[in-house]
């Protein structure tokens, strides 16, 4: 990636703003507050060419500057990703197994929709729709991306409030309960799941299969995958977290995000936006009641 060094300089005293909050607006494209922070974490956002604390006080002639502006540059990737909503502010897309969301790589959903979606007439439009959050490589399912820096901002404090509420389905290991709730951190961290048992099957390999819905209310890194292998339901292929117990390989991580729930940033209208998942769930479910 080609870096190249935005500035900017602070013209008026801003006592009652945020440095952090300040910097968003100075560069829209970094999105949200933990975009900022990790600019900063890693020297790319500079106050005066030091590096700022996250409470530093601006003063008129202040030089803000920000190598990179947070977002990559479009990697032509050729790839068709299928879009389950779209409008002129925000698009959302079933993304498939395998592929990023984005970052520093050729096949992300990002650069396959760069040269694919158009660009909205807003004023605030963005150069190519920009995720408002993320799902692991492994994982499929449902990605909102955002249209406008406004829409961008907007949907990313949404996600860190938890005011867009995601659901996933996923095929885990054993007889898990009919419902409940996984309250352990996760890397010392506040981490939350709810789950709801939707059909068992016996398994001769695994003794019992079982399809769940799970929704996280929070959202740390591999929360799901983790939490789930906490309580002895390991989701099925997934290899990272096996810890040495058998599960089925090659045939990828049985777990799609499939439900977004969340008011429009523009209309406020409320929102659902629902996929199945695949039908291997199913299948595979079906197959190993059958061999049992």
């Amino acid at each position: 990636m080609s870096e190249h060094r935005q500035k900017h300089k602070v013209e008026t005293h801003v006592p009652e703003q945020s440095f952090i909050n300040y910097c968003i607006e100075a560069f829209p494209l970094l999105g949200s507050r933990t975009s900022v922070k990790k600019a900063i974490g890693t020297d790319r956002l500079l106050i005066n060419g030091e590096k700022p604390r996250f409470n530093q006080n601006l003063v008129p002639g202040d030089i803000l500057s920000l190598t990179s502006s947070g977002h990559l540059k479009a990697r032509s990737f050729d790839k068709k990703i299928p879009v389950v909503y779209e409008d002129d502010y925000l698009l959302v897309v079933n993304k498939p197994a395998g592929i990023a969301t984005n970052g520093n790589r050729i096949k992300t959903v990002e650069n396959a929709l760069a040269g694919f979606v158009d660009r909205p007439d807003l004023p605030d439009a963005l150069p190519r729709p920009i995720a408002a959050h993320r799902i692991d490589l492994p994982t499929k399912g449902l990605v909102m991306l955002a249209k406008t820096k406004g829409v961008l901002i907007q949907l990313t404090e949404d996600f860190s409030q938890n005011g867009i509420r995601k659901e996933y389905t996923a095929i885990v290991h054993g007889e898990a309960p009919q419902k409940g709730e996984i309250n352990q951190p996760i890397r010392r961290k506040e981490a939350i799941t709810e789950y709801r048992t939707l059909r068992t099957v016996p398994s001769r390999v695994y003794k019992h299969l079982s399809l769940v819905k799970l929704k996280p209310i929070t959202g740390r890194t591999h929360q799901l995958r983790i939490h789930m292998r906490q309580v002895g339901h390991l989701i099925l292929g997934d290899q990272q977290y096996a810890a040495g117990q058998k599960t089925i390989l090659g045939k990828g991580l049985f777990l799609c995000a499939t439900r977004l729930a969340f008011r429009h940033p523009i209309t406020q209208e409320p929102l659902v936006i629902s996929i199945d998942p695949p039908l291997r769930f199913e299948k595979t479910m079906d197959r190993e009641a059958e061999r049992f």
